[in-house]
């Protein structure tokens, strides 16, 4: 896949849900979408470039369209919007200089009043919206509204059309890289060959993926790898080191502190909660 793939609820023109996550890893990827999380309970760690973002219960978060982000979560509980951007084009036709971020410990009086807003209204989304009272789409539509419209006013900064259109640009380059490693994940993949692929030479290669993604070439190769592996490991009964073996992690040092970095427990333990939870 280029990209995730943000499908739309079927009765309104985004996409609106409780998510229930008992731990996972996504690696690297980005969407047209611009995306909202609002926590519930628990945690997730969102990582975009060098930057981290813990997130707890009660706090939200903006990951902006096209913007490459990696999630690590714990056991959790929370509310996902993702509002396509052709819906954004509609009535934002520049919308693609738009950057959203959000204080989420403000000092003054007015942002802290505003931020209770935003939460209040994720709260009636989400009631509305499981619920389904008569005529719930209008109610539903008039949050999503001034939800948007707030995210607008008080929630934005514009670029210059020079740095989206460098953003977009450094954007396919690296997708394009991303794209390789997966297809040739299991092969053993040396930053000399990549570079030479590509065309670019070793030291531009590493600095370039490093900026784009907040990883080096090897620890995004390993990070795929371990997400393969992980959904092999629940599937199959393969053994670990075959599974490891299928899906090139020769650095058995390395493919272990990944996958217990990314899942928090070793591949044996696991597979084990997994067929307990089976049964």
């Amino acid at each position: 896949m280029r990209h995730e793939i943000v499908s739309r609820n079927p009765d309104v023109e985004v996409r609106f849900y409780l998510s229930v996550d008992e731990g996972s890893y996504v690696a690297p990827h980005w969407h047209d979408s611009l995306e909202l999380v609002y926590m519930l309970e628990g945690s997730i760690t969102v990582t975009t470039e060098n930057q981290k973002n813990v997130l707890q219960a009660g706090e939200f978060n903006i990951i902006n369209s096209r913007v490459m982000h990696s999630v690590l979560s714990g056991k959790n509980r929370a509310l996902v919007l993702q509002i396509p951007k052709e819906m954004l084009t509609k009535y934002i036709p520049d919308i693609e200089l738009y950057q959203f971020e959000v204080d989420m410990h403000p000092e003054n009086e007015i942002d802290k009043t505003r931020l209770q807003k935003m939460k209040k209204i994720f709260e009636d989304m989400h009631i509305v919206y499981d619920i389904r009272p008569e005529a719930y789409l209008l109610r539903f539509n008039s949050l999503l509204y001034e939800l948007l419209y707030t995210l607008a006013h008080s929630y934005s900064k514009k670029i210059v059309r020079k740095e989206a259109d460098r953003n977009q640009k450094n954007l396919e380059r690296v997708n394009e890289i991303m794209v390789y490693l997966k297809e040739h994940h299991r092969e053993k993949c040396l930053v000399p060959e990549i570079a030479a692929h590509f065309g670019y030479s070793e030291d531009y290669l590493a600095r370039f993926f490093k900026k784009q993604i907040g990883m080096t070439l090897m620890e995004y190769l390993y990070a795929i790898r371990i997400v393969k592996v992980h959904e092999e490991l629940l599937a199959t009964d393969a053994s670990i080191g075959e599974i490891f073996e299928a899906h090139g992690c020769t650095n058995y040092r390395v493919a272990m502190r990944t996958f217990k970095e990314n899942y928090g427990c070793t591949p044996k333990e696991a597979r084990k909660k997994s067929r307990e939870k089976e049964k």
